[in-house]
């Protein structure tokens, strides 16, 4: 499966760096020189409508950070369809198999009706019920069977999709559905059933049923049970049907597994050499951990029976050189500590934010407020993306130009002869200017501050860089992957 550092690296080799802005055709050339043969255009057609594309001069044009993005989202989606379309046809070819032996059991000449089921669902469970487990009984005649919901599923409306199979004695007419629930104590209880009346089925038919559950005095509970069911007259006949359906599902599926396989080997088939590259060094390393430990482990028996110095096997002395031939592959797969300049600006921003919090309680700003607050999400709310900080910065400039109509108001108070201030009076004289003179600092600050929010911005731009903070031993990752596109 393809990783989007494969892909980069891929492009980056052709010719193609990440930051750049590529129109389809000279993606379309990397893509058919990389895979030595034509990348197929209507998958190519489906990855450029993912993505966003950018006009220049009159040209669309797409980031080749975001195509790439787009084919690793490809090869995810493609491989899970792959994944689901197996699992379907093993669980076909199951059945299949199950139907081919009951019908060699099966006469061909039989007076016996039998009644299938499906049992989808139970809707509308009310939440004040709060049942721990639930499950379905079925009767007909004398004959009891259990229907149990999947593993996970919604107490309001429990899903169960399980068939059944009776045969259907003489003379009976319906066939009960009772709705058993386990609270927090051990026993279980009937709380709603509910009858299938025979008659009302068609024969042959498959009919979809949706049956009101009633308590044990008649009253309907607003739940219903939902399924599907169909009486067979000649079940050796019913069972030849279904062996043709489950042919044609299997020929269906096999035809999709090809069309996902195909489509996959066309989405990887360019960085296909770079991918079978990375495998084999991590089966690589993988082998030669595996023999260094075994061999360790030689080396510790001989020690106790000889505790002599031994010599390092020269296959342990490879695998440092096996380990730095790649280690740019390692690199990948962890998240580096941020850059000293990042690092700093922590520092910057948690300075300022003090600085704000006494400005601020004698100086009205909000702006500085929500500065102050967007310096910090960047970090500890994992905003490290470019708009965040673009926004962030708009307000910090804004603040300094109200910073500036601010202290042009109160310089012409501070040298005038009135000394009465409307707002806090005479004996606030000192205190309005000590807030006056940590505003000017905090003005100057904020250059300061934009510099290395400018910092913060330049390496957001790249929506694969990942980093780590550390701040006061607490480790805060940032910067994930925000380039949330898929493949339809």
């Amino acid at each position: 499966m393809l990783n989007l550092q494969t892909v980069l690296k891929g492009f980056d080799e052709n010719g193609l760096k990440q930051d750049r802005y590529c129109n389809q055709d000279e993606i379309l050339n990397k893509l058919d020189n990389m895979g030595r043969r034509e990348f197929d255009r209507e998958i190519a057609q489906q990855i450029f409508e993912q993505c966003r594309p950018t006009q220049q001069n009159l040209k669309f044009v797409y980031r080749l950070a975001d195509i790439s993005q787009t084919l690793v989202d490809a090869s995810l989606i493609l491989s899970e369809k792959i994944k689901k379309a197996e699992q379907q046809l093993k669980l076909i070819c199951q059945n299949k198999a199950i139907c081919e032996k009951q019908l060699s059991e099966t006469s061909v000449y039989s007076d016996t009706r039998y009644l299938f089921l499906t049992i989808l669902s139970a809707k509308n469970i009310p939440l004040k019920l709060k049942y721990t487990n639930c499950y379905l009984q079925l009767t007909l005649g004398v004959t009891n069977q259990i229907a149990k919901p999947e593993q996970q599923y919604d107490r309001v409306n429990p899903e169960f999709n399980q068939d059944f199979e009776f045969s259907i004695p003489p003379l009976i007419t319906s066939l009960l559905i009772q709705f058993y629930i386990q609270t927090n104590s051990a026993s279980t209880t009937v709380w709603g059933q509910a009858q299938l009346q025979i008659q009302q089925i068609d024969d042959q038919a498959v009919k979809e049923m949706e049956l009101q559950l009633k308590d044990p005095q008649g009253r309907e509970l607003g739940s219903t049970i939902e399924l599907e069911a169909q009486i067979v007259l000649n079940k050796h006949q019913y069972l030849q049907t279904q062996l043709q359906k489950f042919d044609s599902k299997i020929y269906t599926l096999e035809n999709d597994l090809n069309e996902y396989r195909t489509d996959l080997d066309v989405v990887e088939r360019p960085f296909k050499i770079k991918l079978v590259k990375e495998q084999s060094f991590k089966q690589q390393k993988n082998d030669s951990f595996e023999q260094f430990n075994q061999e360790q482990d030689q080396i510790n028996e001989i020690d106790q029976q000889h505790p002599i110095q031994q010599q390092v096997p020269e296959h342990n002395q490879q695998l440092l050189s096996v380990l730095q031939s790649e280690k740019h592959l390692e690199q990948f797969d962890e998240t580096p500590d941020a850059p000293e300049i990042l690092q700093h600006g922590v520092i910057i921003f948690t300075i300022y934010g003090l600085i704000t919090l006494f400005v601020c309680s004698a100086k009205p700003s909000f702006l500085d407020v929500l500065v102050c607050h967007g310096l910090m999400f960047t970090i500890f709310m994992d905003r490290f993306e470019p708009f965040h900080l673009k926004l962030v910065g708009g307000g910090l400039v804004a603040s300094i130009f109200y910073d500036i109509l601010w202290m042009k108001q109160y310089h012409l108070w501070w040298q005038s002869d009135d000394q009465n201030n409307p707002e806090w009076g005479l004996k606030a004289l000192s205190f309005l200017r000590f807030v006056l003179i940590f505003t000017y600092i905090q003005f100057l600050y904020k250059f300061i501050v934009c510099y290395y929010l400018y910092q913060f911005h330049r390496e957001s731009i790249d929506p694969t860089k990942r980093y780590i903070f550390t701040i006061w031993r607490i480790q805060y990752k940032v910067g994930k992957s925000r380039d949330s596109l898929y493949l339809q």
